[in-house]
């Protein structure tokens, strides 16, 4: 059950950054019965996984503003250490929220995407549209952008890094949907980059969840067998994705990944009509 559930959430990583926490939470906290510490553990390490791959994958294509994603992750950071501070005091007293993940959201965005890949085609069509620009991003992008909208980055990558460490969420979808919302990055550079934010803030976050799961749950062999090869195994579905989205044209990875998105909302949304009965 886990080995097709984590390659089906890296593909999904590969297309936008989705994080394994809607999908994961409610299979291992809700139907399993894992410590919720560890859940959230195991979905940061499945989610920093597959951040480091996509990373790897996006910077020979020229996809990943590494100067600004190291800025952006080290500005995160701050509000992760006190998501983290906070949580200690917010998760114990609230792990039934934890049984509610749902992806309504989720559904939402993967729509808004099908809309914004029709909309690069109508570019596309109307000759203008040049993927090319990629090639000179993000200088001349940003120094066009009103300062009003582009300075909203800041709050947005702050709020995201709070919930990082508050409730253990991956967070690449949503830095991926403020990088391209606030500096108009184009989709696979936005996801590259928001990559490499998530790979610093999920390898943060899981430092500081782990020393919160309780003593003697790791004495598991099977356990020990089991997050390793569902992190591969996400790790090797982003790659396989990671490979398909960059042979389309951009129109065409729109539509990918408001399929995947649609697709993951759907079955977060069934995982948790399904688990009402468990």
């Amino acid at each position: 059950m886990l080995i097709p559930l984590s390659v089906f959430i890296g593909f999904a990583a590969s297309a936008i950054g989705f994080t394994a926490w809607p999908l994961i939470v409610p299979v291992f906290f809700v139907l399993f019965g894992f410590d919720l510490y560890l859940t959230l553990f195991i979905s940061l390490l499945i989610d920093c996984g597959n951040a480091l791959m996509m990373v790897l994958t996006a910077y020979p294509h020229k996809r990943v503003d590494v100067k600004f994603g190291l800025m952006m992750s080290a500005f995160a950071l701050i509000w992760i250490a006190a998501g983290i501070a906070l949580g200690t005091i917010f998760i114990p007293g609230h792990q039934e929220m934890f049984r509610g993940a749902a992806g309504f959201l989720v559904i939402l965005f993967g729509v808004a995407f099908i809309f914004r890949g029709y909309r690069i085609k109508l570019k596309m069509a109307a000759g203008a549209y040049d993927p090319e620009a990629i090639l000179h991003f993000p200088e001349i992008h940003r120094q066009s952008l009103a300062k009003s909208r582009s300075r909203l980055i800041y709050p947005a990558v702050a709020a995201m890094g709070f919930q990082v460490g508050l409730i253990g969420i991956g967070g690449g979808m949503g830095f991926a949907v403020f990088l391209m919302a606030c500096l108009a990055y184009p989709t696979l550079t936005a996801t590259g980059t928001a990559m490499m934010i998530t790979f610093c803030c999920t390898l943060f976050a899981a430092a500081g969840i782990f020393f919160q799961i309780p003593d003697g749950i790791f004495s598991n062999p099977v356990l020990i067998q089991l997050i390793p090869l569902v992190v591969a195994m996400s790790m090797l579905g982003t790659r396989l994705g990671a490979k398909i989205s960059y042979a389309l044209a951009d129109d065409h990875v729109n539509y990918l990944i408001g399929g995947i998105v649609l697709t993951a909302g759907l079955l977060a949304a069934l995982q948790k009509f399904l688990l009402q009965f468990v």
